[in-house]
């Protein structure tokens, strides 16, 4: 008869408290032998500290950690602190963790009812979805179920989740929708009649912030709607989110649907979350730290330093390389053919930011993963060779490791997942805010292809405008140590290559893939030396914001003013300014109605893409460069480009974006006016900034005026449609309203020469046709590669000359490219 050995856990020894003494005594699988110097180096720091509310982790993917997470949670358990509870972004990787608990000898659950839970005896594993939701098993308001100790593991990827959880999104044909609409229609009508009736025709490419003021006013009867359908499937997950802080909500109604949501996530809603007596955030280093406290309401004072170990973090193994850096000629169409020779040997991701810019892939891919398809897309790439992979916006919470993924491509700049977020990212185009999102998905997607030390990819960076970003100072300055180590190892490359080939830089990839043992020590040893990176990055936009959204919630308006009133006075770009100074005005509203609409002016004169103003904005008249047009271009050029490669990325991006696209129109419009400023002409954009007047105005040094109306869009092949040709009209007599005696020359963009049914010529108009655009971008290139020679683009009278030869001086530009009506 064996002994009982089972009593003998329970003689009063203290339980064992310190994360890696707990590894050694679980029974746990073989391949877990000792902790990683790494691993205990993080474990020894946190418990040092462990009674802090909120700690944030940094390592590196590779670095083990969902076992730091776990035994974090262990140790907390073993010490009082329960219930544990482990949080993963998505379904897929809680299992992954569950697996990885079974075989680390850990006991866990994932179902928070599971009395062993409650009870201290099993950590419980969610996905984020599970513990932030209107119907979440913890509690909304209320605590139901208990969280001692919570681990959010890759707190990042967990963001894009939760805000999709606190956003009410409703088609046009929902119910609540149409009784919102008509709530707010005709105050919509008065404050900007041309936006609501594209709206109102359910035009997919019409957008609109409800301005706070009209929102305010009709909180009754919005609050009334979504009461009434409160159980529907599109609302009954978000609505209890929402509905005590919609006045603090922002709307964009659109032609197909409207989305709301607050300025920030409310995640302390799910009390037992805000109650937890330990908050444990573990992440990657990105450029931006911000959601920690943003999205999980932590505590900005008191994070302190991130806890990473101390000692170089080893990391997989990365070729990057940004081909149109290395030859500012090749095009994302020579790159797409290697990718797909490539994709003939391994796996090649690439990654998209939507479903249009997939379109251009779809012949090339073996696979198109968006939405619900991108677990079984993704779990046939770990099984075995597909070939190429398109993700559609997928830059995070996904694992792609070994051959799964070898070569990963990150195809042009990441877009926005919201019309909210659309909206700001306008207004903050050209901030440091805007560029610090842009990069840190840009990181998080070129984490994908390499998940452990030991792993190794070439990623490849396409697009000019990705490219410019990245290669910027700013841009340079927002990467992880280990990133900007890598693509300095890419720069080193590109001097020993000198403009190559498509061929060529496929032979450099090849030399990673093939294991080139020479690539793999150089490629190893420029991160052997890198330092820790401790810094917490918190953007104080953002937090002001943040602060004051949860004053106003508690309606504490005058402290949201204080708070935003000393991140207004501090912030030096104007952009950001504006921003913070739009916020401020909608929470100002519920206080001082006029003061209000004060702030809103203030902002709308830093920043025309805010909000405008309930009485209008004051326009201001565009007057033509002073001095010659070459002389205004070599300025405008040595104010923003770092290189020549910048400004022929710069310019081969708006070759880009001067195309005949469906749903371009933003994009198309903002390039217009990009090549105005490239080429040395003022431009304007009157009904983005003004909500009135042309598409585009140009100011020419001669004293004309280049009347502007972009229809690139268009896709029936009927002619000039009367409606169009009538905005031509209607923006030619805004002008002569606001330039009297002023000349003026009406130019339409558009598909077809030939007037519509019904529609009349404007007199004098002219027409740029798709044979008139690709001119003007074959010049634009020719003339961007001209100004490569410095000792050209420094001579006035040399960029004179090229500007003549290439049509894109005042005197030709107009016959150049446009033609008289059919």
């Amino acid at each position: 008869m064996g002994v009982d050995f089972s009593d003998m856990l329970d003689d009063g020894d203290d339980d064992v408290l310190h994360p890696r003494d707990i590894f050694f005594t679980l029974d746990r699988s073989p391949n877990f032998s000792f902790p990683r110097d790494i691993q205990t180096e993080v474990m020894n720091r946190w418990f040092d500290d462990r009674d802090k509310r909120d700690s944030v982790i940094k390592l590196n993917v590779g670095s083990g950690k969902t076992i730091v997470g776990l035994l974090l949670l262990q140790s907390s358990l073993n010490e009082g602190k329960g219930p544990a509870l482990y949080v993963a972004p998505d379904k897929q990787l809680a299992q992954q963790v569950m697996n990885e608990a079974a075989a680390l000898g850990i006991e866990v659950t994932d179902d928070p009812r599971d009395p062993s839970y409650a009870a201290g005896d099993r950590i419980c594993v969610v996905n984020v979805y599970k513990l932030f939701n209107g119907k979440s098993v913890f509690g909304v308001g209320v605590s139901q179920i208990n969280i001692g100790t919570v681990v959010i593991d890759d707190a990042h990827a967990c963001v894009s989740t939760i805000t999709d959880q606190f956003r009410i999104t409703l088609e046009s044909s929902h119910k609540a929708y149409q009784q919102i609409f008509s709530a707010i229609s005709e105050d919509l009508k008065g404050y900007n009649e041309a936006r609501y009736l594209e709206i109102e025709s359910a035009d997919p490419r019409a957008y609109l912030e409800v301005p706070f003021w009209i929102w305010s006013s009709h909180r009754s009867e919005i609050l009334r709607a979504f009461n009434e359908h409160r159980f529907d499937d599109e609302l009954q997950f978000s609505y209890p989110l929402l509905k005590e802080i919609l006045p603090q909500c922002r709307c964009v109604i659109a032609g197909q649907y409207l989305e709301i949501e607050p300025h920030f996530p409310a995640t302390d809603l799910i009390q037992s979350f805000r109650r937890a007596k330990r908050r444990i955030y573990m992440t990657a280093t990105l450029s931006d730290d911000s959601v920690i406290v943003t999205h999980f309401g932590a505590e900005p004072t008191s994070l302190g330093q991130p806890l990473v170990p101390a000692s170089s973090q080893s990391m997989g193994e990365r070729m990057i390389l940004m081909p149109q850096e290395l030859n500012s000629d090749l095009t994302t169409a020579d790159v797409r053919t290697m990718l797909v020779e490539l994709a003939q040997k391994v796996n090649v991701v690439v990654i998209v930011p939507s479903a249009d810019a997939a379109k251009a892939w779809a012949t090339a891919a073996d696979q198109v993963l968006i939405g619900d398809k991108v677990p079984d897309g993704v779990e046939k790439l770990r099984k075995g060779h597909v070939g190429l992979t398109v993700l559609v916006n997928r830059y995070d919470g996904i694992d792609l490791p070994g051959s799964a993924c070898r070569v990963l491509a990150i195809s042009d700049l990441p877009e926005v997942s919201s019309y909210a977020d659309l909206v700001d990212s306008e207004v903050l185009s050209g901030s440091t805010v805007n560029l610090k999102r842009q990069i840190e998905r840009i990181e998080q997607g070129m984490g994908r292809g390499v998940r452990s030390n030991d792993d190794y990819c070439a990623v490849l960076l396409l697009g000019a405008r990705l490219t410019a970003r990245i290669r910027s100072t700013e841009g340079q300055e927002m990467l992880t140590p280990a990133t900007k180590a890598q693509l300095e190892l890419s720069r080193k490359i590109a001097k020993k290559l000198k403009s190559p080939s498509v061929d060529e830089i496929k032979d450099v990839v090849l030399q990673c893939l093939d294991r080139d043992q020479d690539w793999i020590k150089v490629s190893k040893k420029i991160l052997v030396n890198l330092k820790a990176d401790d810094k917490l990055r918190l953007d104080p936009a953002k937090l002001a914001i943040r602060s004051a959204f949860d004053s106003a919630r508690a309606n504490q308006y005058a402290d949201a003013l204080t708070i935003l009133d000393k991140a207004i006075d501090a912030a030096t770009d104007a952009q950001i300014k504006a921003w913070l100074l739009a916020r401020k005005a909608a929470f100002q509203h519920e206080v001082d109605a006029e003061g209000a609409q004060k702030t809103l002016i203030a902002a709308h004169s830093l920043e025309p893409g805010v909000v405008k103003p309930m009485h209008g904005a004051a326009y201001k008249k565009l007057t033509p460069a002073t001095g010659k047009q070459a002389a205004t271009l070599i300025s405008n050029h040595a104010g923003r480009f770092v290189d020549v490669t910048s400004m022929k990325l710069f310019a081969d991006a708006l070759c880009s974006d001067l195309q005949f696209t469906p749903d371009t129109s933003d994009k198309f419009e903002a390039a217009i006016n990009d090549l105005a400023w490239f080429i040395g002409i003022k431009g304007q954009r009157p009904e983005k900034d003004y909500k009135e007047g042309p598409d585009n105005l140009w100011a020419l040094p001669n004293g004309k005026f280049l009347i502007i109306e972009c229809k690139n869009g268009v896709t029936a092949n009927s002619g000039i449609a009367k409606k169009d040709a009538g905005q031509l009209g209607q923006s030619l007599a805004w002008f002569d309203t606001r330039y009297p005696a002023s000349n003026s020359l009406p130019i339409i963009i558009h598909p077809d020469r030939s007037l519509g049914q019904g529609a009349s010529e404007i007199d004098g108009m002219r027409v740029i046709d798709p044979k008139g655009l690709e001119k003007l971008r074959r010049n634009l290139r020719d003339f961007a590669k001209q100004l490569t020679n410095p000792d050209v683009a420094s001579s006035a009278s040399e960029v004179a000359k090229r500007l003549a030869q290439f049509e894109l001086n005042t005197d030709a530009f107009v016959n150049a490219f446009s033609s008289t009506v059919k």
